[in-house]
């Protein structure tokens, strides 16, 4: 794996602690509570868009997917990052706030990656896949070396995961994949939750600033997991006939 892996954290390297509240199992908690949530409004997310600009090719949905997901991605660091600038709520509050703001970032990531995963016809119907998608886009090359070696493919590893990799395979995955994750994670906003907390107004512009950078890595590590979109919807398929029509004789 690449130096930049999560296989290559020293295991004795100080990290900054997670945002106030979120331990290793309040993690693991958030990451089931986002892909048990978002799944059901994925599909509803995606065909809202296409209401909304009936002729948009999947190229031009996806692109309205990386911008919702940017501006709400700017806005949660902002928002946090706020609180150290009102009166009277000070940095105490805005590190108290860091907590509930990276769990709803994690919730747009979750409802993002799914929904991109709808648009290129790769729904992820259980759970488990769900989880090792969404861990490997976010974690970026380190679950992506990774999930290349378990689905054998070089390029586009998440085009036809859940038919590459079958249930059983991906537990171990899945566990590898977790604990990546909550230190990184760890890494990431708990550094953000301490920028924030700067008063002045600095700790919006930080907040906003650095959720985007990552927003913007996960956007990247969901193009190459999938590659380029498809160039036209599949045709929809044929409604079935009605259970008491009569045949004729």
């Amino acid at each position: 794996m690449s130096s930049d892996s999560p296989a290559k954290d020293a295991p004795n390297e100080q990290l900054p602690e997670p945002p106030k509240g979120l331990t290793g199992k309040a993690l693991r908690a958030a990451v089931e509570r986002a892909l048990r949530v978002q799944q059901p409004l994925v599909a509803s997310h995606v065909a809202k868009i296409r209401r909304d600009k009936p002729n948009a090719t999947p190229a031009e949905v996806i692109a309205g997917l990386d911008k919702q997901y940017l501006l709400a991605a700017g806005g949660l660091g902002a928002a946090a990052g706020g609180a150290a600038f009102l009166p009277g709520i000070g940095t105490v509050a805005s590190l108290g706030t860091a907590a509930a703001e990276a769990v709803a970032a994690l919730d747009a990531s979750v409802l993002y990656t799914l929904a991109v995963a709808e648009v290129h016809g790769q729904p992820m119907r259980d759970v488990e896949h769900r989880r090792a998608l969404v861990l490997a886009i976010v974690l970026g090359e380190g679950g992506a070396q990774l999930m290349r070696k378990v689905t054998g493919r070089s390029t586009n590893w998440a085009q036809g995961l859940a038919d590459a990799v079958p249930l059983p395979k991906l537990g171990p995955v899945n566990q590898i994949l977790v604990r990546w994750f909550i230190k990184r994670f760890a890494v990431r906003q708990g550094a953000l939750a301490l920028g924030r907390a700067l008063p002045l107004g600095a700790g919006a512009l930080i907040g906003a600033t650095g959720n985007l950078a990552i927003a913007k890595g996960v956007i990247r590590s969901a193009e190459r997991a999938f590659g380029p979109p498809p160039a036209r919807w599949p045709d929809p398929e044929p409604e079935p006939a009605p259970a008491d029509a009569a045949i004729e004789p």
